[in-house]
C-alpha cells in the first residue's frame, strides 16, 4: 500500500512540470496570445513612449548650463569635499576672562563652574593662558548635518512669525528657572566649611570643689526589677557609620539650584495692590503711575565718539557676499574689489551710498535674496545706510560709468589699475561653500560669568526658537561676533557678556579655524577662478574691517537676521509685487467728470484730543449747531541741541525758524462753547472748558537726525501736562500752527550762518492768503527764483532797506499780505534779520525794478530765466489743481492734493511744492490743472532691475518683467483720464482728435521752465535725469494727444521692434501682437494661429531665438 502511494505521487509531480497539452476545444488563434506575451508589449510601450518626446532644458537655465554655452570649462573646487564627508567643526571651548573679579563676585575653586550644562564634556578655556598650554579635547561629533538642522528652505512668514513671537514670549513668568550647578560644602573642606563656619573658642573655667561637695548630691532609687530586651537572631554585627555613608551612590555632592520666582512675583503682587487697592485702574496704568522715571538723567551720546565704543553693529564701509543655493549665506568680507568674482552678488553699504553688484552667473535665488537684503537697508536705515535707493552694477552692455567710479572708489581700486574681477567659479561650490560656512558658527550662552557653547546649535544654522529673552548670547561667525541680549536678562549678565565677547574678539589665535574646512575671514579668496589658491586656516587677530556689536531683541540688523534659517520675512509690499499679483490688465481709465466735479470744499481742521480745532480760532459744528471758540493762553518755545534744549526768551524771536535746526512749541489752549438760538445769532452764554495743552515738534528738512531723535526725547520729559503730541515737518505746517505766530519766517540755515548773511541780499518768498496765516521762506536770492503770481520781501540787513516785489500776476490780497507782513517787519527790525536800527520800505512793480533791485536779483532784460507772465494776458484768477495716479493698492485710483493754507474765497498763486512730486513713491504720475492747459507729470522707474547679464537687454525698463507692462498700462490710462477730464471741463469737440485737449507730457528731471514757474521753487536733480535718458527720455516738448496715439498705436514694423529703446507703449513681453501678418510669418517662420497653439514655453522660446523678447 505504501509502495502505491509513492508512485502516485511520483507521477502526480511529474505531471505539474510539463507544459499541458493544446486542447481541439480551445482555439489557439485567438487576439493577444498569452496573458504574459500581453503583460511585456505593454511594459515595453510604457517605456517606449519616453524616447518620443524632447529632452529638458531645464539644465541651460542653471549655472552650469549657463556657462556651458560661453565654453567655459569647469573650474576644479579649491578643497575636496563629497556629499557624504563629515562635517568638520570648531571644538567647544568655553570661554573665560582672565579677571574674574571684573565680572562679577569671585568664587573659591571649589565652587567654581568647570563643566558645560549638557552632559557632554567641554574643555574650559582661559584667556589668559598661551595657545600652546591650551588642552584641546577631541572634536565632537555632530548628530545632526546641517542640512537636518535647518528645515530644508525657508519657512513661510506666518509660521516664522509665530515661532518669532513664541521666542520672544518665553516667560519671565516661567514656573522654574534652572540655575548652576552649586556643590555642597563638606566638613573636611577646611576652605569651604571649617573657614566659613569658624568656630568660636571655648573659654575653660577653672571650677575648684571640695570633698564636702559630693555630700549634696541626692542619692536615687534603684530599679526594682529589669527586663531584658533580646534582638533579632541572625543579625550581622554593627558596620562603621562613616564609610556606609561614603559608599552611598544616591547621595551626590552637588545639585541644580531651582529658581521659581514665586517669592518676586508674590511681592510685585503686593505691590501692585498697594498701588491701584479700590481703583478701578488697569495694571498697565498702575504701572505708569508707579513709575519714577527721571528723563533728566537721559545722557545722549555725541557722534563724535568712535564707533566701536559704542558697539555698533556695522562699520562705515561694509561689502556683504551673498552666497548660496539652499539657504544662502550673506556674509561681512573683506572691503577690496580682489573679494570680488562674478558668479555671486555682492551689497556695499557706505553711508549714504547702497551699491548692489550682481555678477553675471549668479543664481536665481542670490540675485533675489540680496535684492530683498537692500530693500530692507533701504526701507529701515539699517546698518547706518541713509541711501534713499539702491545702485545696481552687472555685467550688461548699458553700464554706468560715475557709478561704477564710485564703487572701485570705496573699495580701494585705483583709476590706473586694470586687473579683471575673478571669473565664476565651480558649478557646484555654492553648495560646498555654504554648507562649509555653517560649520564655522560658533554659537555662546552666558552662564557663571563663562560663555558656554551650545551644542545643538554649534555649526548649525540658528533658529529663531533659540532666543530666549532671559538669555544673553553670544553669536561668532568669524568677521562678525553679535552680542544679543534678551529684553529680560539681567543687566549684570548683558555687561558681563560684553566684556567677555570684547576679550574673545582681541584675543589672539581666537579665529583658529584648522579643523573646519575653510576660514570664514578669508574664505572669499578661494571664492571663483582664482590662480592662487593658498589661504590661511588660521588668523591670529581678527582685522580691523570685522565686526564687534551688540544688538538689543527687536532691534536686530538685517545682516543679523539673514543668519537664521526661519526669520520672519516680511516683505514690503511694493509696486513691484503688486504689478506681479494683480496683472495688467485690470487698468482702466478713470472717469474724468467725476475727477473734475472733485469733492466740496472742506475748510482746514485740526483735531486734537477728539476736539475739532479748525483753523486754531474758531470751529462751528453744522450739526449740532454749536460754535467753539479756541482761546490762546500762552505759548512757549525750545531749540533743540543734540544733549540739551535752550528755551527762547525773548517772544519777538518765536516766528523765526531756521531749517538746520528744530524746535519744541507748547501751546496751552481752552475751548469755548457756546450755542446758536432758534433765530440763528449766537447765544450769549458760554462754557469754558479745561487749559488743554500741545506739543509740536517742528523739523527743518536740513536738520540733523540726531537733532530729530532729541527733540522727541525732550518732548516726553517737557510734556509734564501729558498733552497731546505732534510731528511738524518744514513744509507741512497747519493753518493752526502758522496762526501761532501770525508770521513765520523760515530761514536758511542754523542761525549762526544766517546771522553772518546778514550783510547781503536776503529773498522771502511769500505763502498764505491772510495775515494771520503768513508764512515766508528763504530762497536763493537769484532771478530764477522770482514768480510772477507772487508777492516776494527783499531783505539787506545792514543796510536796513525792505524791498517789497510785486510780480506782474499777483493778486491784490497777496499784495496786501506781503506789504502788511513787510510794515511789520521794519517796526520789529528783528535781529534774526537786521544788524541795524531801524530799516526802510519801497514796493517794486515786475518791469519796473530800480538798478538796485535788478543788481541783488541778478535780473536779465529778456527775463527767461524764471518764466515772466509780463507779457500775459492770461487771467490767474483760479486755484491750480493736482490729482496723484497710483495703483499701490492694485485698483487705478486718483487723489487730489489740497493746499494746508487754503481759504474758501482766496485762491493760493503756488499751493504746491516740488517735493510732493518727487517724495511720492515711485513710478507714479501727477495730473495739474493750471487753468487753459493741463500737464501730464511722469515720474521715473527705481533702479530695481533683477539682473542684467545679455546683450539683449537694452535699459533699466526694458527687462522682461510684468511690472514694466503695468507702468505702461497706467501711463495709458492716465493719456486717456486726461482727455476725458479735459472733456469734461471743456465740452465735447469731435472736430479735433482727442477733444481738442491742450496739455503736455514731462518726465522727472527733464521739465520745462513753463512748468518748473507753477512751483514756488525748484531744485535740479540730475540723479533722476540721468534715468529718464538712459530710458530713452528727453526734454523735447511732447502733447497729451501725441503720445496717447503712440501709446495706442497696435502695429510696428518688424525694424521698430528690434531697435531699442522701444516706442511708448510697447509692451517689452508681447512684442509679436505688434507685427501684421507678413511680418509675422518673416519674425516667427510660423502664421499667427500656429503660433498660437503652442505651448507658452515654446512661444518664448521661439521669440528669444528669434530676438522678439
Amino acid at each position: 500500500m505504501e509502495k502505491v502511494k509513492l508512485e502516485s505521487l511520483s507521477l502526480a509531480h511529474s505531471l505539474s512540470d510539463k507544459p499541458l497539452p493544446p486542447s481541439p476545444l480551445i482555439p489557439t488563434s485567438l487576439e493577444g496570445g498569452k496573458v504574459s506575451d500581453r503583460l511585456s508589449k505593454l511594459k515595453c510601450n510604457s517605456e517606449n513612449w519616453k524616447q518620443r518626446i524632447e529632452q529638458t532644458d531645464a539644465k541651460k537655465f542653471t549655472v552650469a548650463g549657463r556657462l556651458q554655452k560661453k565654453a567655459q570649462s569647469p573650474v576644479e573646487l579649491q578643497f575636496e569635499r563629497s556629499a557624504n564627508d563629515a562635517a568638520k567643526k570648531c571644538p567647544m571651548l568655553e570661554v573665560r576672562s582672565a579677571n574674574q573679579p571684573q565680572l562679577g563676585l569671585a568664587k573659591s575653586p571649589s565652587m567654581m563652574v568647570t563643566s558645560s550644562t549638557n552632559n557632554k564634556t567641554t574643555a574650559l578655556r582661559s584667556l589668559s593662558v598661551n595657545p600652546e598650554e591650551e588642552v584641546v579635547p577631541p572634536n565632537l561629533s555632530r548628530s545632526n548635518s546641517s542640512s537636518s538642522e535647518s528645515d530644508g528652505e525657508r519657512t513661510s512668514p506666518q509660521n516664522a512669525k509665530q515661532n518669532k513671537e513664541l521666542a520672544n514670549n518665553k516667560s519671565a513668568a516661567a514656573p522654574t528657572n534652572v540655575g548652576a550647578r552649586i556643590q555642597v560644602p563638606r566638613l573636611d573642606d577646611k576652605e569651604t566649611f571649617e573657614n566659613f563656619f569658624a568656630s568660636k573658642p571655648k573659654k575653660e573655667e577653672n571650677v575648684e570643689l571640695e570633698i564636702s561637695a559630693f555630700d549634696d548630691i541626692k542619692p536615687t532609687e534603684r530599679l526594682v526589677s529589669k527586663r531584658h530586651v533580646q534582638g533579632p537572631k541572625g543579625r550581622r554585627a554593627a558596620r562603621n557609620p562613616l564609610k556606609s555613608l561614603a559608599a552611598r551612590e544616591d547621595i551626590t555632592s552637588e545639585y541644580t539650584e531651582m529658581r521659581s520666582g514665586i517669592a518676586e512675583r508674590e511681592l510685585r503682587r503686593l505691590k501692585l495692590e498697594s498701588y491701584g487697592h479700590n481703583a478701578n485702574l488697569a495694571a498697565e496704568a498702575i504701572a505708569g503711575l508707579a513709575s519714577i522715571e527721571d528723563f533728566k538723567s537721559v545722557a545722549l551720546r555725541s557722534s563724535s565718539i568712535p564707533l566701536q565704543q559704542m558697539w555698533l553693529p556695522h562699520k562705515p564701509v561694509m561689502l556683504l557676499h551673498v552666497k548660496g543655493r539652499t539657504h544662502v549665506q550673506t556674509r561681512l568680507v573683506e572691503p577690496v574689489y580682489t573679494s570680488l568674482n562674478r558668479g555671486d552678488c555682492f551689497i556695499l553699504v557706505a553711508g549714504s551710498q547702497l551699491f548692489r553688484y550682481v555678477g553675471s552667473f549668479a543664481n536665481v535665488i542670490e540675485i533675489s535674496r540680496s535684492k530683498k537684503i537692500c530693500a530692507a537697508i533701504v526701507e529701515n536705515k539699517d546698518l547706518g545706510c541713509t541711501a534713499s535707493q539702491e545702485v545696481i552694477l552687472t555685467d550688461g552692455k548699458y553700464l554706468k560709468e560715475r557709478q561704477w567710479r564710485q564703487f572701485w572708489q570705496l573699495l580701494g581700486k585705483k583709476e590706473d589699475d586694470q586687473s579683471e574681477m575673478a571669473e565664476c567659479g565651480h558649478a557646484d561650490e555654492d553648495d560646498v561653500f555654504e554648507s562649509s560656512l555653517i560649520e564655522t558658527n560658533k554659537i555662546y550662552e552666558y552662564q557663571d560669568e563663562a560663555l558656554v557653547p551650545m551644542e545643538k546649535f554649534w555649526g548649525c544654522i540658528p533658529k529663531v526658537d533659540m532666543l530666549d529673552t532671559r538669555k544673553v548670547l553670544v553669536f561668532d561667525f568669524g568677521a562678525e561676533m553679535y552680542v544679543w541680549n534678551g529684553k529680560n536678562a539681567p543687566s549684570d549678565a548683558k555687561r558681563a557678556a560684553m566684556r567677555l565677547a570684547q576679550e574673545h574678539f582681541g584675543a589672539e589665535d581666537s579665529a583658529d579655524y584648522a579643523d573646519c574646512y575653510l576660514n570664514p575671514l578669508n574664505y572669499v579668496a578661494i571664492v571663483g577662478r582664482r590662480e592662487n589658491a593658498k589661504y590661511a586656516k588660521r588668523s591670529t587677530q581678527r582685522p580691523e574691517w570685522c565686526v564687534l556689536g551688540k544688538i538689543t531683541q527687536n532691534m536686530e540688523t538685517v545682516l543679523f537676521k539673514e543668519k537664521f534659517s526661519d526669520w520672519p520675512e516680511l516683505e514690503r509690499e511694493d509696486l513691484e509685487k503688486d504689478y506681479l499679483s494683480n496683472g495688467v490688465h485690470v487698468v482702466r481709465a478713470l472717469n474724468g467728470v467725476a475727477l473734475h466735479k472733485g469733492e466740496p470744499y472742506q475748510e482746514p481742521n485740526l483735531v486734537l484730543e477728539q476736539a475739532n480745532l479748525g483753523r486754531g480760532n474758531f470751529y462751528y459744528d453744522t450739526d449740532t449747531m454749536r460754535h467753539f471758540d479756541v482761546i490762546t493762553k500762552s505759548t512757549d518755545k525750545w531749540q533743540i541741541h543734540e544733549f540739551n534744549f535752550d528755551a527762547a526768551n525773548n517772544q519777538e524771536d518765536y516766528g523765526h525758524f531756521y531749517s538746520a535746526e528744530s524746535y519744541i512749541v507748547r501751546w496751552i489752549y481752552q475751548i469755548s462753547v457756546t450755542v446758536r438760538e432758534l433765530s440763528g445769532k449766537v447765544s450769549n452764554r458760554s462754557t469754558v472748558g479745561r487749559d488743554r495743552c500741545v506739543y509740536f515738534t517742528w523739523q527743518g528738512q536740513d536738520s540733523s537726525a540726531n537733532e530729530k531723535g532729541a527733540a522727541a526725547l525732550l518732548t516726553v520729559e517737557l510734556d509734564k501736562e501729558k498733552g497731546a503730541q505732534m510731528r511738524v515737518s518744514q513744509g507741512d505746517e497747519c493753518t493752526a500752527f502758522v496762526r501761532l505766530f501770525r508770521q513765520m519766517w523760515q530761514h536758511r540755515g542754523r542761525k549762526e550762518q544766517c546771522l553772518e548773511r546778514r550783510s547781503q541780499w536776503r529773498l522771502y518768498q511769500l505763502q498764505g492768503n491772510v495775515n494771520e496765516e503768513t508764512l515766508l521762506k528763504e530762497v536763493d536770492c537769484q532771478s530764477s527764483q522770482l514768480r510772477s503770481r507772487s508777492s516776494m520781501l527783499l531783505i539787506h540787513g545792514s543796510q536796513g532797506e525792505v524791498i517789497v516785489w510785486h510780480g506782474a500776476k499777483s493778486a491784490p490780497h497777496t499784495r496786501k499780505v506781503a506789504l502788511e507782513a513787510a510794515q511789520d517787519l521794519i517796526k520789529l527790525v528783528p535781529k534774526d534779520l537786521f544788524s541795524s536800527e531801524s530799516a526802510s520800505l519801497s514796493e517794486a512793480e515786475e518791469g519796473s525794478e530800480e538798478e538796485q533791485c535788478k543788481k541783488a536779483l541778478g535780473l536779465k532784460e529778456s527775463r527767461d530765466d524764471y518764466g515772466s507772465l509780463l507779457k500775459s494776458t492770461k487771467a490767474f484768477d483760479y486755484q491750480i489743481r493736482i490729482f496723484n495716479f497710483s495703483s499701490t493698492q492694485g485698483v487705478f485710483k486718483a487723489l487730489e492734493l489740497s493746499d494746508p493754507l487754503r481759504c474758501q474765497d482766496l485762491h493760493s498763486p503756488y499751493p504746491f511744492s516740488q517735493a510732493q512730486l518727487y517724495n511720492a513713491r515711485q513710478p507714479t504720475i501727477f495730473l495739474l490743472d493750471d487753468g487753459d492747459e493741463l500737464w501730464l507729470w511722469m515720474g521715473w522707474w527705481p533702479l530695481e532691475d533683477v539682473k542684467i547679464n545679455t546683450d539683449e537687454r537694452s535699459s533699466p525698463t526694458n527687462d522682461n518683467r510684468a511690472g514694466v507692462n503695468r507702468w505702461i498700462s497706467e501711463r495709458r490710462a492716465a493719456l486717456e483720464t486726461a482727455v476725458d477730464y479735459w472733456r469734461a471741463k471743456h465740452g465735447e469737440n469731435d472736430k479735433e482728435p482727442f477733444h481738442g485737449i491742450r496739455g503736455q507730457v514731462v518726465w522727472a528731471g527733464l521739465e520745462p521752465l513753463a512748468f518748473k514757474a507753477l512751483f514756488p521753487h525748484w531744485t535740479e536733480r540730475p540723479d533722476v535725469r540721468e534715468i529718464n535718458e538712459e530710458d530713452g527720455r528727453t526734454d523735447a516738448s511732447i502733447t497729451i494727444g501725441t503720445m496717447l496715439a503712440q501709446m495706442t498705436q497696435t502695429e510696428y514694423p518688424l525694424e521698430v521692434l528690434k531697435a531699442r529703446p522701444l516706442p511708448e507703449g510697447v509692451e517689452p513681453t508681447r512684442l509679436e501682437v505688434y507685427l501684421n501678418a507678413e511680418d509675422f510669418q518673416a519674425a516667427l517662420g510660423c502664421s499667427r494661429a500656429e503660433f498660437e497653439q503652442l505651448p507658452i514655453w515654446k512661444q518664448t522660446k521661439l521669440k528669444k531665438e528669434r530676438g522678439l523678447f
